[in-house]
């Protein structure tokens, strides 16, 4: 902040009026002195008697200029004129003069001089320029976060299912399965495959897409053949290492006839039943793989199976369902025809 200071000097002039004093009157043949300005004036004799005829009255003398003599009354000769007073000192008053008659008015006193104007008063000097302030210190750098904690693992991995490790046929090629399975509306049979028992007289029609299907939909999957001696026919889907541990079971539509009972049997292969050529680990007493029965009819009927409720027919290597299918089966129990169709297949 710059801040100027001034400083005024200021006059105070007056002038100074003085009033002249009151000359004395004159009489006749007198002539009345006026007194100085400064001090009353005293009677004078001043002027001497005029010699001739008594003059007349003396008129007052005119207010004196400053300085300038008043004339007594214009007849008197003799007498001497009565000078004008001087001119009252500047400011001061002449007071009235007591002994003669009202004299001639003193001149105006001269007007006082006038004060001289105050110096005015000297600048005030400018604020110095405020210092710049020093830089700010640059901030330190934040410290590193912390590393963030492993995410837990996901569900089933290549190599394990359920939390177990895999080894076998089914090492580090483990697949999460998807609920459904299929429900053949695109009328493919890709991945599908038929087959039958011994019987060299026997005859199997080739897999095929039938119409309609279950439950309202337009498709479903045919099997038939004729002239079976042994467990009859059957077709299946592969599955090779599809971990199915999330499910409880896997429920089916199906209808039509199968050997003298009509039962079929929904069979699990698991990679401990699958024979090594057919990409599992067994290598003897293979196939006896864990399978439930149900019954058909002439109408389209839902099942439901457990993987709880699996169970093998005994002639193989013992084995458990541990979650991870190799191929899914529906096949007849005996001979000697079948004629069944199967849709809308999925987990649940």
């Amino acid at each position: 902040m710059v801040i100027a200071g001034v400083v005024v000097g200021c006059g105070n002039p007056e002038g100074f009026r003085g009033a002249a004093d009151a000359g004395n009157g004159g009489s006749p043949a007198i002539g009345g002195t006026g007194a100085g300005g400064i001090s009353p004036p005293t009677s004078g004799v001043a002027g001497e008697t005029g010699t001739g005829l008594g003059g007349a009255a003396g008129v007052a003398g005119t207010s004196g200029a400053a300085g300038m003599t008043s004339f007594a009354g214009a007849s008197g000769a003799a007498g001497a004129s009565a000078t004008a007073g001087t001119t009252g000192a500047a400011g001061m008053t002449s007071t009235t003069g007591a002994a003669g008659v009202t004299g001639t008015a003193g001149a105006t006193g001269a007007a006082g001089a006038t004060g001289a104007a105050g110096t005015s008063g000297a600048a005030g000097t400018g604020g110095g320029a405020g210092t710049t302030g020093a830089a700010g210190k640059s901030g330190t750098a934040g410290a590193t976060g912390a590393a963030g904690t492993t995410g837990s693992a996901g569900a089933t991995g290549a190599g394990g299912t359920g939390g177990k490790v895999v080894t076998g046929a089914c090492a580090g090629k483990v697949i999460t399965a998807g609920a459904l399975i299929d429900n053949f509306e695109n009328g493919s049979l890709t991945g599908w495959y038929e087959y039958k028992d011994a019987t060299a007289s026997a005859s199997l029609a080739a897999l095929a897409i039938s119409s309609p299907g279950a439950n309202g939909t337009s498709k479903a999957i045919h099997l038939s053949g004729t002239g079976f001696q042994g467990f009859g026919a059957g077709f299946g889907l592969m599955m090779v290492c599809n971990d199915a541990s999330a499910f409880q079971g896997i429920t089916f539509w199906a209808k039509g006839t199968s050997g003298t009972s009509n039962n079929i049997a929904l069979q699990v292969a698991i990679p401990q039943t699958q024979a090594v050529a057919d990409l599992g680990d067994c290598t003897t007493k293979c196939y006896d793989h864990p399978s439930k029965k149900v019954t058909l009819t002439s109408s389209w009927q839902q099942f439901s199976v457990k993987f709880s409720d699996l169970t093998q027919s005994g002639f193989g290597t013992p084995a458990i369902y541990a979650g991870l299918i190799m191929a899914l089966n529906w096949v007849s129990i005996e001979g000697p025809n079948v004629d069944f169709q199967v849709d809308e297949i999925s987990f649940y």
